[in-house]
């Protein structure tokens, strides 16, 4: 069966004195009868997702899963667009989320009260599974403890959410901001490596792993900010493109 993916929303590696940003990765994966995204993205996505389903001439009632990575309000808020879609969360994550120990660990991401509508329409799995043919789960705790990634079997890519935020931090070997401990995050990095070709990360742009310790970005993500210091002054706009994946400098979305 053929399975293929694109990006709407392309994950963005920023943060800010202010908070976490959350512009993580929404991935739109496709096979025969079946529509299916990988993350929700947030409130301040809204807009954009719905623009990007429209230019790809899907309404939001045709998807038919949703598969959640990880419970962090940047990966769900937008859950009550799908209203006719069935979601797919791992059970140590629905566990993380209800037994309060997210709250234990000081996890501040989780929206607890948002798990509690969207319950009726969650279908839990446990562990490394078939969650469609060709589609497998694969667990890559760390940054939560049921944090999941979604593998495309067939040619490799595996959908990480925040198991790989970023391609520095996986190049550098540097964990992500974990709730379950570095060491597991860490052995999620080789666990990706062992499976994966393709990345598609949480916050940032799908590369392809490193052959001679450099990752190669298969897209490059441009985002421009515009903000008005005073009312006198025009609005400043900066526009950022991605340092290398190697910098040592390049921002990590914490969230």
């Amino acid at each position: 069966m053929k399975v293929t993916w694109q990006l709407l929303l392309p994950g963005i590696p920023i943060t800010s004195t202010r908070g976490a940003l959350g512009w993580c990765s929404v991935t739109l994966v496709r096979m025969e009868g079946k529509i299916i995204l990988v993350d929700t993205g947030s409130y301040g996505d809204r807009k954009l997702l719905l623009t990007r389903l429209r230019e790809v001439q899907i309404h939001p009632d045709e998807v038919d899963d949703v598969f959640l990575t990880h419970f962090h309000f940047d990966h769900v808020l937008n859950f009550d667009l799908f209203k006719n879609a069935v979601f797919h969360l791992s059970e140590k994550e629905i566990h993380y989320v209800t037994s309060g120990k997210c709250q234990e660990v000081g996890d501040p991401y989780v929206p607890v009260v948002i798990y509690r509508l969207l319950e009726p329409q969650i279908k839990p799995f446990s562990g490394e599974v078939a969650i469609l043919p060709g589609l497998r789960s694969l667990p890559l705790p760390g940054h939560t403890p049921g944090m999941t990634g979604l593998l495309l079997e067939k040619d490799r890519v595996l959908i990480a959410g925040d198991g790989i935020k970023n391609a520095r931090e996986f190049l550098n070997r540097q964990a992500p901001p974990t709730f379950a401990g570095d060491e597991d995050a860490l052995r999620s990095y080789c666990r990706a490596a062992e499976e994966a070709l393709i990345i598609v990360p949480g916050h940032d742009n799908p590369f392809r792993l490193p052959i001679h310790g450099e990752v190669e970005y298969l897209n490059h993500f441009e985002l421009k900010l515009t903000f008005s210091k005073n009312p006198s002054a025009e609005p400043q706009i900066i526009q950022l493109l991605p340092d290398s994946p190697g910098d040592p400098q390049a921002g990590s979305s914490r969230g």
